[in-house]
């Protein structure tokens, strides 16, 4: 049930965590005009997580070297398009890290909008490299809701800690309480995704029996145990995370957050590796 696609497995999560930190960082800047002081770790770290993802992505391949023949297919190839759209979202934020060095605010906002279109596409192109119509567990829409909600699970949490830790000594605590308001609800809506993903990949691979297939029966035989601790991981990571975060708001003391944040991102990521686990487990491909 588990697979052995570890690359894969950390070249999608930290990826897709990369994005969530970008999408609901840049998206809370625009919103809360005041919060762009205390949001400047943000870029740096999903940089670093997004490089990370591509050096593990490398290691899938059997001769690293090769790597740039990989988008020479664009055309035909959603992995081709994966891994040219990725490397333009590192390139993106990398840039609007270097500009916000430069100068802070001036002449960021069209990097920012841009690195948070791209992210949407890179986690999009990713979902699409796995809808494979050979591959009937994967090709559903269960798919991309799974991908987007660990987006936003793991880019919320992960904001709430780096937020937390940059905003120890903020004097402008209603500008930090509102920010962890919105990681807040953006788990909330994540974790939402998730749990409509699992239902409809219940169904998915309850339809394989149409092809001959019993890859319902394997996770019941087989990863029941995987599927209840991400579920006890993630839902228990999300509520001590939310529990903090309210109450950070409450008394606008947003560095409350830090100690558990660290607890719940663990808790999540490691969820998600689990279920990216059990995911590329699920593997079963009809035809030829």
């Amino acid at each position: 049930m588990f697979s052995s696609e570890w690359s894969l497995v950390l070249f999608t999560v930290l990826t897709q965590a990369a994005v969530g930190i970008v999408v609901i960082s840049e998206f809370t800047r625009l919103l809360l005009k005041n919060s762009g002081a205390h949001l400047k770790w943000q870029a740096p770290a999903a940089c670093a997580l997004t490089a990370l993802g591509l050096l593990f992505s490398l290691t899938h391949l059997g001769t690293p070297l090769h790597s740039v023949f990989t988008i020479l297919n664009l055309g035909s190839s959603w992995l081709s398009r994966e891994i040219l759209v990725v490397g333009c979202f590192f390139a993106v934020i990398l840039l609007l890290v270097l500009q916000r060095r430069k100068a802070p605010e001036k002449g960021a906002t069209p990097l920012a909008i841009a690195s948070i279109v791209v992210g949407l596409g890179a986690v999009f192109i990713m979902t699409r490299v796995y809808l494979l119509p050979t591959v009937p567990v994967w090709n559903s829409i269960a798919t991309t809701f799974g991908f987007f909600g660990t987006m936003l699970l793991s880019g919320s949490v992960a904001c709430g800690l780096i937020g937390s830790l940059e905003n120890r000594s903020a004097k402008n605590a209603e500008s930090c309480s509102s920010m962890a308001g919105v990681f807040c609800v953006s788990a909330l809506v994540g974790l939402a995704l998730k749990f409509i993903g699992i239902v409809l990949s219940m169904i998915a691979l309850n339809n394989t029996d149409n092809y001959g297939m019993n890859a319902l029966h394997m996770v019941a035989d087989k990863g029941v145990d995987g599927l209840v601790a991400w579920i006890v991981m993630v839902c228990a990571g999300i509520g001590l995370f939310s529990w903090f975060a309210l109450k950070a708001m409450g008394t606008k003391q947003i560095k409350l957050i830090a100690s558990p944040a660290l607890c719940a991102l663990a808790l999540v990521l490691a969820g998600e590796i689990i279920g990216r686990l059990m995911f590329y487990g699920t593997y079963m491909r009809i035809g030829i």
